[in-house]
């Protein structure tokens, strides 16, 4: 069975025939700390949203959120952390944008597929930025194609956020523009990015704008272009690769989002779910995600339609990855 008919029949069994002591231990839910899993480093974009989430959460429930920072090999560590783990709800993680879908393709043992996992609810959304050192020559990305060409093989660097990710799937979709010839430089996240972009390690890098507001508004990176259909409302000023001529499908928006383990009692489930989803429409909640670079989930923050985010990247995504030849091992 593929993974997408696995994840729909894990999604609809569940919520049709949850046991009744499921829903006996919804009734006593949480009775113990909830472990986050953040499989990012402290200070990135899925850690802040995650951080944002928690002290509401912790109201919500009644109970202590412990977050609990895992990062490397494109999130598998965290996400294998999540994976041994007991299936009763106490411990989530928070996942985003291909971690289910790009990292079972890419990597031989990955530890997890999507059908491990049952989405709980969707927490930000946020536009991919195409970012450059403040003083980059770069001003647009035809600029940075033309440089790339130009430059030979290997000869120019480029960041990601994690080998395997979207961040490198993206970023290979423009390096395909400039006849691949910038290197590839993997880093733990977002935030060891922006730092490098910051010292001029990396010509350039993609960051979702949690990761890359606060330096674009201190005028310590520049963005050049974001992978969207159209502009964020986030980013008006900004045009979109495809404006600027760039070909191949780099048109993808950053979600982050609760999973947990696919056995979970469906009740606790959306339990989960009508929590998050209460909070991340609160206009406090999105007042402040916002001003941290994210959009918030205002209606239709179901399983169900979380589960569809995931299953339309199965369809796409792992194809891609191995399409460009982004085998991690």
């Amino acid at each position: 069975m593929s993974l997408n008919r696995r994840l729909t029949c894990a999604l609809l069994i569940g919520s049709a025939f949850a046991a009744p002591a499921a829903f006996a231990q919804t009734a006593a839910f949480p009775t113990k700390p909830i472990r986050i899993i953040v499989p990012y480093p402290a200070g990135g974009a899925t850690d802040v949203a995650t951080r944002l989430l928690a002290p509401r959460l912790q109201e919500e429930l009644k109970q202590t959120i412990v977050i609990e920072n895992r990062p490397g090999a494109s999130g598998n560590l965290g996400m294998n952390a999540l994976m041994q783990s007991a299936p009763d709800g106490h411990t989530l993680a928070m996942s985003l944008t291909g971690m289910l879908s790009i990292n079972p393709a890419t990597y031989k043992q990955a530890g997890f597929t999507s059908a491990d996992v049952v989405p709980v609810a969707q927490v930000s959304l946020a536009p991919l930025m195409l970012v450059v050192p403040a003083e980059s020559p770069f001003k647009t990305v035809q600029d940075l194609v033309a440089a790339g060409k130009a430059a030979g093989k290997g000869g120019l660097p480029y960041g990601s956020t994690g080998a395997g990710g979207l961040s490198h799937l993206a970023s290979e979709l423009i390096n395909e523009n400039a006849n691949s010839n910038y290197t590839h430089v993997p880093y733990k996240g977002g935030a060891p990015l922006a730092q490098a972009l910051m010292v001029n390690e990396v010509r350039w890098g993609l960051l979702g704008t949690a990761d890359a507001r606060s330096f674009l508004q201190a005028g310590k990176l520049r963005a050049i272009g974001q992978l969207r259909n159209t502009r964020s409302e986030l980013w008006p000023d900004v045009p979109t690769l495809t404006e600027q001529g760039v070909k191949g499908g780099v048109d993808f928006d950053v979600w982050f989002g609760l999973v947990a383990l696919a056995k979970t009692p469906p009740a606790v489930v959306t339990l989960l779910n009508q929590k998050v989803a209460q909070i991340v429409a609160e206009p406090a909640f999105r007042k402040r995600l916002n001003e941290l670079g994210g959009v918030a989930m205002t209606s239709g923050n179901t399983t169900e339609a979380f589960a569809d985010v995931i299953r339309r990247e199965l369809a796409v995504l792992p194809k891609m990855a191995l399409d460009l030849g982004l085998k991690m091992d």
